[in-house]
């Protein structure tokens, strides 16, 4: 028998690549839908000019904000106490011995000498495809 060869298989198997790409865009979108929408936690993200780009429900409830008025215009140091910022950089300065400026950067320093450690136990890959989950 003489085994398939060409556009049918390439085409197939370009569809199930494709489908299973979309069922992950599908995942993901509902994920982020349930972090945006969530009432019960407040979520805030930033680029890396601190300048917010998400602003959930939740942290509307809780700052008295919209998501409107702060995403891509706001940054996170506006939020926060001037002077809580201004304190907490002088003492981020004196303990790691660097100057740490009280806007963005106080909020969000941390030093590369410390990283935070997590530990998983993983299996080695043993076949083409992820495993598939429960």
């Amino acid at each position: 028998m003489k085994r398939k060869s060409g556009p049918e298989v390439g085409d197939a198997a370009a569809a199930v690549a494709e489908s299973e790409r979309q069922k992950v865009l599908l995942k993901n979108g509902a994920l982020q839908k349930a972090i945006s929408s969530s009432a019960h936690f407040s979520t805030i993200a930033t680029d890396v000019d601190g300048v917010i780009q998400i602003f959930n429900v939740g942290a509307e409830r809780m700052l008295g904000y919209t998501a409107a008025e702060l995403m891509n215009q706001v940054g996170l140091e506006d939020l926060a106490d001037p002077e809580e910022r201004v304190l907490r950089a002088q003492a981020l300065s004196e303990e790691f011995s660097t100057p740490v400026t009280p806007g963005f950067e106080a909020l969000v320093f941390r030093p590369s000498a410390i990283r935070s450690v997590t530990s998983f136990t993983s299996s080695a890959r043993t076949r083409a495809s992820p495993p598939k989950s429960r």
